[in-house]
Parts: structure tokens; sequence; C-alpha cells
């Protein structure tokens, strides 16, 4: 029992280390970002909560049904992600948008300088996780919790069972050779 349990804290410890990780190297691998979903206008493709992995896109490959991560032209620090409905290609690339959750198209054309990226997929509920780590980690008492010390439970963990495998075998072997010297001593004596 108390190895399975040994076990679950160790699955969930490589997880959360996992996540905390793969967080901050999944964008800066594939160039890439992520988003968290705040509102439901795409909903129910993303869901509000969810969180979204964006890659990087050349305007001219987006496509009719491509879900594209924009700046809005109110806003230039907003970014929204819509589906293309279409694409109007003249002097300049635009692309006419729509949250699959409403009834209209955008009232504005989004130019292909504001796209961002296209929107690969997305995760449910995890961008509420998300949102609330990287505050936490960005602490550096979050650091410590989140990174820090799992990494150091399992190191430890890790250590404590290769000394004590280490030990096992030491302990047979010395109960190896105390049978092979009874066993000479025996031979000799009689």
């Amino acid at each position: 029992m108390k190895r399975t349990g040994k076990w679950v804290v160790n699955i969930i410890l490589g997880l959360v280390l996992c996540f905390v990780l793969l967080a901050v190297l999944i964008p800066s691998v594939f160039s890439g970002s992520l988003a968290i979903v705040r509102s439901s206008s795409m909903e129910p493709a993303m869901r509000a909560g969810a969180l979204a992995v964006m890659l990087p896109i050349d305007p001219e490959d987006v496509k009719v049904g491509d879900v594209i991560a924009f700046d809005p032209p109110w806003d230039p620090d907003v970014i929204v992600s819509h589906r293309v409905m279409a694409v109007h290609r003249n002097e300049q690339t635009l692309f006419d948008t729509k949250g699959d959750a409403t009834e209209e198209t955008d009232p504005y054309y989004v130019p292909a300088a504001n796209v961002h990226g296209k929107v690969i997929f997305s995760i449910p509920y995890l961008g509420y996780a998300a949102s609330y780590a990287v505050r936490y980690v960005r602490t550096w008492q979050g650091f410590v919790f989140l990174v820090c010390i799992p990494a150091a439970i399992i190191v430890g963990s890790t250590i404590r069972d290769v000394n004590r495998s280490h030990n096992v075998r030491v302990k047979r072997l010395a109960s190896r050779l105390e049978r092979q010297r009874r066993w000479r001593k025996r031979a000799f004596s009689v």
C-alpha cells in the first residue's frame, strides 16, 4: 500500500512538473503560442476557459474554415480567434471572420498583417488552470512550490530507491560471501 501511494504521488508530481515545463516549452519549440479563451463566441469548438494552441501561419495559406487568431481593429492588445468565412485577395489579403456561436459575420475585415496564427486545437478548462498557474509561478513561492519541490521530491525518491536496491545487492553479496566462507571453513575442518 505504501508503494502504491508513492507511485501515485510521483505521478501527480511528474504531471504537474510536465505541465509547467510544456507550457513553457511548447510555444518556443514550435514558434507558436498559447492563449486562454476568454469568451464563448467560438462555442462549441472552443469553450470559454479553454487553452488554445496557435501556430504561426502564412496568410497566403489560410483557407475558409480555418480558425485564426488575430488583432481586431479596435484593440491591438486583444487577440480574437474566429473562423474564416471568406478570403478576399486583391491588393491586400483580407479575411471575413465569424464566431461559431454568433449568427452574423464580424462587422470588419481582418487584414493579413493582423493575423497571429492558426488555432490548431484547444483543451477545455485548462486555460483557467494555466492562468492561475502562470500568475502563481511568476512569484518565487509559486516557482518553488510548482517546480522546485516536485523536482526535488522526484529526484530524492529516485536516489532513495537506487540506494535501497544497491543496499539489497550489497546485503545479498555479503550473505553469499558469508556462506562461501562457512563452506570453506567446514571443508577444511573435516
